[in-house]
């Protein structure tokens, strides 16, 4: 199955008039060239969010159950921000924010990274698990609590770590700060450069709660979306030249970009090829991960 990690919805305001979009994509020998493609040739992986070790019927169920729905209910929201309206109905907002927020999780390869870490995490002897095995463990069994868990379901660990992706997502501390953010649409199209996206869009600083802590996304060549934990700080930013947020804005989406970059055309190549992957990508799963919590918020 086709896992599109960019949504098709999310980049059809950059579709021309041919129905394609400029993609600027690193070739597997490192090369980035620019092509015309249609929206559901790109941004995808495939099964990228397979469970494994449950039956076919299942093994998609995350795509399908979950991956989805966020993108089909985040539809209205991102119409609504492309008339200027801002959210204001929790549903919506609601919606938009777990849209977003997903933008930074479901990744190739923040997916993998995840895994591997959740595996270290799961796999790190806990004393109480451990004591717990010890009174019931029988003749042949393995020493440690988390071998004999591996070798009774050698899939558990990365079912697990699959499921506790959909937790972060949903995680109420975070959506919750999200959606009291100060939302704003920012309007580009006074200037002729227009914003690029790429398969890492969302720019947010590190201390989100910090007084200029923001995320911002591009919503279409000529709007960008900015969630701000201050008022002072989203009007400070909006009265920015244009031009200078749609050059600071598409370098770094380049910059964060691995493998695709979108715009609706070709001239930005050059910049492309000299900016894609120099920036670290966005993240909110190692810190969450590394957190003396982390164990709790996985486990609910």
């Amino acid at each position: 199955m086709k896992s599109h990690y960019i949504p098709q919805f999310y980049l059809k305001p950059w579709e021309g008039a041919d129905g394609k979009i400029e993609v600027f994509l690193r070739r597997s020998d490192g090369l980035i060239v620019s092509k015309r493609l249609h929206r559901k040739a790109t941004g995808y992986a495939v099964d990228l969010y397979k469970l494994p070790g449950v039956s076919p019927d299942n093994e998609h169920k995350m795509e399908s159950a979950f991956m989805a729905p966020i993108d089909d209910e985040a539809v209205h929201a991102r119409d609504l921000l492309l008339g200027e309206i801002t959210p204001a109905g929790g549903r919506t907002r609601s919606a938009w924010a777990r849209f977003v927020l997903s933008l930074m999780l479901r990744n190739p390869e923040e997916v993998a990274e995840f895994k591997k870490n959740y595996a270290d995490l799961i796999m790190t002897p806990q004393p109480e698990f451990q004591a717990k095995y010890a009174a019931m463990r029988q003749e042949g069994d393995p020493d440690r609590f988390e071998e004999w868990m591996a070798q009774y379901d050698a899939t558990h660990v990365e079912r697990s770590a699959m499921f506790a992706i959909t937790t972060f997502i949903e995680h109420p501390r975070v959506l919750h700060m999200f959606q009291n953010m100060h939302w704003m649409v920012i309007d580009t199209s006074s200037v002729k450069r227009r914003l690029m996206t790429s398969d890492r869009p969302v720019m947010l600083t590190q201390g989100m709660l910090q007084y200029a802590g923001h995320y911002a996304l591009p919503i279409s060549p000529t709007r960008l979306f900015l969630a701000a934990t201050t008022v002072h700080f989203a009007q400070r930013f909006s009265r920015l030249p244009p031009g200078k947020i749609v050059r600071e804005i598409n370098k770094m989406v380049i910059g964060q970009a691995r493998k695709y970059v979108y715009a609706v055309d070709g001239t930005r190549l050059a910049d492309v090829r000299r900016e894609m992957g120099k920036l670290p990508a966005p993240t909110i799963l190692g810190p969450m991960l590394r957190a003396a919590e982390a164990r709790k918020m996985i486990d609910g």
